[in-house]
């Protein structure tokens, strides 16, 4: 059900946003609002405090916002605070942010890895994703020691595990199945 909130937002923002011809502004809105909110201890507050009122809500974010971020960016964050659905800011925001990737054919898969890559090797992984997708790819690295060596790729729902780790549990799978 969640999900299905976070696409009706963000979908009418987008929409809303193509009709109006600014796409590009409001990403970045979106984009500077998810990381303000990060950053911010007093935003995180107010967008999660059932104890604040509505309309102080919808008070403060003018006062703090208007003339700073496009209008319809700006009117999206007054109707979540007046559906009660503020909480659900920066899923929305970064929702929208989604679609334009999807629209221009960006993927953004999460390549995780045991050590940390070198830039040539970061360089290879791009041309490889970019192929094996058909998209342009905007790979985030992670690092991560656990999974002993090997890699691993997430792309939306789809994982793609090469990791010495996950072939280490299939042996071990396989040999308690096995009969001697």
């Amino acid at each position: 059900m969640q999900s299905k909130l976070i696409y009706r937002y963000s979908s009418a923002l987008y929409e809303a946003s193509v009709e109006s011809k600014s796409v590009k502004k409001i990403a970045a809105d979106c984009a500077g609002l998810i990381d303000l909110i990060k950053q911010s201890s007093e935003l995180q507050l107010l967008f999660r405090s059932p104890v604040i009122d509505r309309l102080k809500k919808e008070k403060i974010l003018t006062a703090l916002f208007k003339g700073r971020i496009n209008g319809l960016t700006l009117n999206l964050l007054i109707l979540l605070v007046k559906n009660g659905r503020e909480i659900n800011t920066s899923d929305v925001l970064e929702g929208y942010l989604n679609m334009l990737d999807e629209e221009e054919g960006i993927i953004k898969p999460v390549f995780t890895s045991a050590v940390e890559l070198t830039d040539k090797e970061k360089t290879k992984i791009k041309k490889d994703l970019d192929e094996m997708s058909g998209k342009e790819a905007q790979p985030v690295y992670e690092v991560d020691p656990g999974i002993i060596g090997g890699f691993t790729i997430r792309m939306k729902d789809s994982i793609i595990d090469g990791s010495v780790k996950r072939q280490l549990e299939l042996m071990k799978q396989s040999l308690r199945t096995k009969s001697i």
